[in-house]
């Protein structure tokens, strides 16, 4: 008998012992599980946190992008048409970008039309060409600098309007923003900017200008043969446009 009750009080001690090592393995797991989910929603107010102060400079519609994008881990793709060269100030964008909001928030793709017209990008169908890029947010640079020696600021204006409703037929989201500075006997580079903005805003079109940036005198950031960028001019152009989407 007295070994029976023995026996009864040895196996409550090890059902005893078994229950508390269960009960302790399934706290330590749920502690760390939560430890887990507390990590994340940290880190996750913490990236927001860091997007908020990089997103100073942009529009709210932009923003909410590049929320929505971290949010559900996909990617926004940036069209960049453009008559610079991929190698210049749209690499260094891309570079910076992916340095600030991390490599996975977005794809950067450029579309040079070089030395185009508005008449040329019209022809070429160039809102075709952005679309097979598959663009999330377009940056159409209005070529001004193009444009000035072949067409008269009317005929750019009304082509650019042209433009810009082929690429709004797109659905994407659309900024518009100036050529590089250029000289002309005729009309002012800043009279072109003007004109510009007023046709982006009457189509209710984000304008991004970056003309006040650039110093009465340009010879340093434009060369006198060519007319296009210097490399200097490019970074002071590459530099703006980084800013503005990083918030510094």
């Amino acid at each position: 008998m007295k070994a029976m009750v023995g026996v009864n009080v040895a196996a409550a001690v090890l059902c005893g012992a078994v229950m508390y090592a269960g009960t302790q393995h399934w706290q330590e797991q749920t502690e760390a599980q939560a430890s887990e989910v507390k990590t994340a929603v940290v880190h996750k107010e913490k990236q927001f946190s860091d997007v908020s102060a990089y997103t100073k400079n942009l529009p709210d519609f932009i923003t909410k992008q590049i929320e929505s994008s971290i949010a559900n881990k996909k990617p926004l793709t940036i069209v960049i048409a453009t008559s610079a060269k991929e190698a210049g100030w749209p690499q260094e964008l891309k570079k910076e970008l992916a340095a600030t909001y991390g490599s996975d928030v977005f794809t950067v793709k450029t579309l040079s039309y070089g030395n185009g017209t508005t008449d040329e990008l019209l022809s070429s169908h160039i809102a075709d060409q952005i679309d097979q890029l598959q663009p999330n947010i377009i940056l159409f640079e209005a070529p001004l600098k193009n444009d000035y020696q072949h067409l008269t600021l009317d005929e750019t204006l009304e082509n650019t309007d042209k433009l810009i409703h082929q690429l709004k037929d797109l659905k994407k989201t659309l900024m518009i923003q100036p050529s590089q500075p250029y000289i002309s006997q005729t009309e002012s580079y800043e009279e072109g900017v003007e004109a510009i903005r007023g046709v982006s805003e009457a189509n209710w079109v984000y304008y991004m200008n970056h003309s006040l940036i650039w110093p009465f005198h340009l010879g340093e950031y434009i060369n006198k043969d060519s007319g296009n960028l210097t490399k200097k001019g490019n970074e002071v152009w590459g530099e703006y446009v980084v800013n503005w989407f990083t918030g510094k």
